[in-house]
């Protein structure tokens, strides 16, 4: 049977059908792959947004880094700035951004917030502490090459302390290592380490420190267990049974302070700021005591007690005067009497004492009294209080607030006469200021020397007044103390006469120095702040290549920060040194420089603190020298 064909039309409408299948998968992949196209298009175009975004970020987060920079490094210079304890216009113009290649600071400033004002410090290491405090504002604008712009606001409070609110503030090491009992209430503040060792010494209040604390005497490896800190939350005092080597992580040792002491003894793992001494950068603490100087620029002006002083003595060893006719020669019993230094009194307002009332209220005596310590005669301008007083009287153009003395040295004694020669048994000049009858002040006073400073019997006792003893070195003698049982005999000056000279000590002096003997000590009073030096022990006895030891080789510590000459023991019995005031120490001692070794005196029993009336500043010594301290109190960008 024949196939039967197809017909024309249905050939032509089955191929049209399979051209229209064709064209719709044609349209449908090119469908598929004009959304590809888009779809990765728009990947493409996010990811480069992403990458410009980043970008974007990056270079803004630069230049807010940078504006933040701008205020760290405004925050340091006001640091600085701050060390004399005042802020003049001139130091905050002075403040500049810092400098870097990729960046610059559009709009750079700090300015005053207000006016200062005295106010409690409320947190942190200083709290309870009264302050100066000025309000600050740093502005900070920064910008980079691609006209990124970031600024940032720094509120900032420039306090500057007073450093006799301080019970004990050293700028260097601070040894604490005392042998009778020592119960002291006041804030302890050290730049440097901070060692504590003894059987038993309370500390009532905050112990601070930029570096370390070691429970450890640094001299030599010598622990004891009867060092406590007051915890104020339990009221108990806690026993110090950790250090900085013991718990060396910053996070421990915080926590074992905050358990054991709430807190009150920090190092370095608080980040406890270094206080900065109210001098300017570069120039050395010592500055504090040192006399009038040419060179003295604005800064050390407002510093040194010398430029303080209202009455300013002048104690000239290059020209010596025969003062027998107004002064007398004695003593020390010399025959005929030996010339004296002349003493001159300038005061930068009211009156000026003459001649026979400036014998009075400063008598000069040579070779007056033996010191242990030093293995010295000391020639002595005395400062007597009750002749000072006595010239004062009601008269305010007499009043004397700050007193300082000055000494002019010559090279050494041989350009003296003979008969001046005679009375300097020891053979050399060994000058230094001592307090006399100065139970009761006629008000306020600060004295200040850079020589050693010494205090004979009760200062300050009667109606306590705002009061302070700045010097090299200071030592206190007790109520009974004699000069005549701390000197050689009068025989003695007769058997060298005609023999002393800068090479030739006298040989009387050498015998009596082999055989003095400290003498017995009287209860005693005493209520000023003290700044002066300390005798460091030389190095640390773990580090390496110190070889430490015991005599002459430990500083003393702040038990021995006021000297001693005495024994402060009557029978078996302890005889009390009664102290209250501030303990400052921001240099080492220059002039006293004689090693501690226990032998030349016995302990008092301390009784010992701060005087509280020193955080009330109206009740501050004349002339007090302020620490410099910045604390910031907000951050904010700048839109």
């Amino acid at each position: 049977m024949a196939a039967t064909p197809l017909l024309e039309g249905d050939r032509g409408a089955g191929g049209g059908r399979l051209r229209e299948a064709r064209g719709l998968a044609l349209v449908a992949t090119l469908l598929v792959l004009i959304v590809m196209a888009i779809l990765v298009a728009a990947s493409v175009k996010a990811a480069m947004t992403a990458v410009r975004t980043a970008g974007l970020e990056y270079h803004e987060a630069r230049v807010f880094y940078a504006s933040e920079a701008g205020v760290e490094a405004a925050l340091s210079q006001l640091k600085l700035a701050l060390q004399d304890g005042y802020l003049s216009d001139t130091e905050l113009q002075d403040i500049s951004p810092p400098s870097y290649e990729d960046f610059s600071f559009d709009s750079f400033s700090v300015l005053r917030i207000d006016t200062a004002q005295v106010e409690e410090i409320s947190d942190g290491p200083y709290a309870g502490l009264y302050a100066l405090t000025q309000g600050v504002e740093v502005y900070s604008l920064a910008s980079d090459r691609g006209g990124n712009v970031s600024g940032v606001i720094l509120a900032a409070k420039a306090q500057a302390i007073p450093i006799f609110q301080f019970g004990v503030f050293y700028n260097e090491d601070l040894e604490a290592t005392n042998g009778p009992p020592m119960d002291f209430a006041g804030r302890v503040h050290s730049n440097g380490n901070i060692y504590l060792s003894s059987s038993n010494a309370w500390y009532m209040e905050m112990i601070t420190t930029p570096n370390k604390v070691f429970h450890d005497r640094k001299d030599n490896h010598d622990i004891k267990s009867g060092v406590f800190i007051f915890n104020p939350e339990t009221t108990d005092s806690v026993q110090l049974n950790f250090d900085s080597r013991t718990i060396p992580g910053p996070e421990a040792f915080k926590a074992a302070s905050w358990t054991n002491f709430a807190g009150r003894l920090r190092t370095d793992a608080f980040n406890v700021d270094s206080l900065q001494l109210p001098l300017p950068q570069g120039v050395p603490a010592i500055e504090l005591i040192r006399p009038r100087e040419t060179g003295d620029g604005d800064a050390e002006r407002s510093v040194k007690f010398a430029w303080s002083a209202d009455t300013y003595v002048q104690v000239d060893f290059t020209n010596l005067t025969n003062y027998s006719a107004v002064c007398g020669g004695g003593p020390p019993p010399v025959s005929p009497p030996p010339d004296l230094p002349t003493v001159t009194v300038t005061r930068s307002a009211g009156q000026v004492p003459n001649a026979s009332q400036i014998c009075d209220m400063f008598p000069f005596r040579w070779s007056d009294f033996y010191d242990g310590r030093e293995g010295e005669l000391k020639d002595v301008l005395e400062i007597d209080v009750d002749a000072i007083d006595n010239w004062v009287g009601t008269d305010p153009n007499r009043t004397i607030e700050v007193i300082y003395v000055e000494f002019t040295l010559p090279v050494n004694i041989n350009v003296f006469d003979a008969d001046t020669r005679d009375a300097i048994l020891d053979g050399e000049l060994n000058p230094a200021v001592r307090m006399i009858n100065g139970a009761e002040l006629p008000n306020r006073m600060t004295v200040a020397t850079e020589q050693p400073l010494y205090v004979w019997g009760n200062y300050n006792s009667v109606d306590k007044k705002p009061a302070a003893l700045a010097g090299d070195g200071i030592t206190l003698l007790s109520s009974v103390w004699q000069d005549e049982q701390n000197r050689p005999t009068a025989q003695a000056f007769d058997d060298c006469e005609g023999n002393v000279s800068a090479a030739f000590p006298c040989a009387q002096f050498l015998s009596y120095a082999s055989l003095w003997r400290n003498k017995t000590a009287g209860e005693t009073w005493v209520n000023a702040g003290v700044l002066a030096g300390h005798w460091p022990t030389p190095c640390d006895h773990e580090a390496p290549g110190c070889t430490g030891g015991y005599a002459d080789f430990y500083g003393g510590g702040i038990e021995n920060f006021p000297r001693f000459l005495e024994e402060w023991r009557l029978g078996g019995t302890r005889v009390s040194l009664h102290y209250r005031g501030a303990l400052i120490s921001p240099f080492t001692s220059q002039q006293t420089t004689g090693t501690w070794n226990g032998t030349y005196y016995v302990p008092p029993q301390r009784d010992w603190s701060f005087d509280t009336d020193f955080r009330d500043p109206r009740l501050l010594p004349p002339g007090t020298p302020n620490v410099g301290y910045v604390v910031r109190t907000a951050l904010r960008e700048a839109f």
